[in-house]
């Protein structure tokens, strides 16, 4: 069963998500917070996403597959979890459901993941974890510090 009944109502879907993203939440996209991904996205999606059910959960190939600065195997978590990116939220494999839907979901995450914010201060950060030179409290509290700035500094001059 896919999530939208007709290519009208997916687009009617989309059009609602990025006119709240610019009138709400342009200033700290794609940051946002549990509260405001529910916000943003709605009920019906959520309901349908917390039904999938990934037989690897934690496993580190969605965050791999998606070349997520933010994490690190050295990590028991996503480095910036209170933030966690819209496309990190979205994204799922195919194990964890149905084709149709996890396809459904993987172009919403298209869609709405064209940009991340400050990548390259989060691939330095990533990478000296994983050499060893910081430890990982040291790196989440350095990428979860990264997104506040983030946040704060696009908040301030929008």
């Amino acid at each position: 069963m896919p999530i939208f009944s007709d290519q009208n109502e997916k687009d009617l879907y989309i059009q609602g998500v990025w006119e709240k993203v610019e009138s709400k939440y342009l200033q700290v996209y794609p940051f946002l917070t549990d509260h405001e991904f529910r916000e943003l996205f709605g009920e019906k999606l959520l309901n349908i996403m917390a039904a999938l059910n990934c037989p690897q959960e934690n496993c580190g190939l969605c965050d791999t597959d998606i070349d997520c600065p933010f994490y690190s195997a050295k990590l028991d978590r996503c480095g910036i979890d209170p933030y966690k990116p819209v496309h990190c939220r979205l994204w799922h494999c195919y194990e964890c459901g149905p084709r149709q839907i996890v396809k459904e979901i993987r172009e919403l995450t298209g869609i709405f993941a064209d940009q991340m914010g400050p990548e390259m201060r989060a691939r330095e950060i990533k990478s000296a974890l994983e050499r060893g030179e910081v430890s990982a409290d040291a790196a989440r509290k350095r990428f979860e510090k990264l997104i506040e700035e983030f946040r704060t500094k696009n908040r301030t001059f929008q």
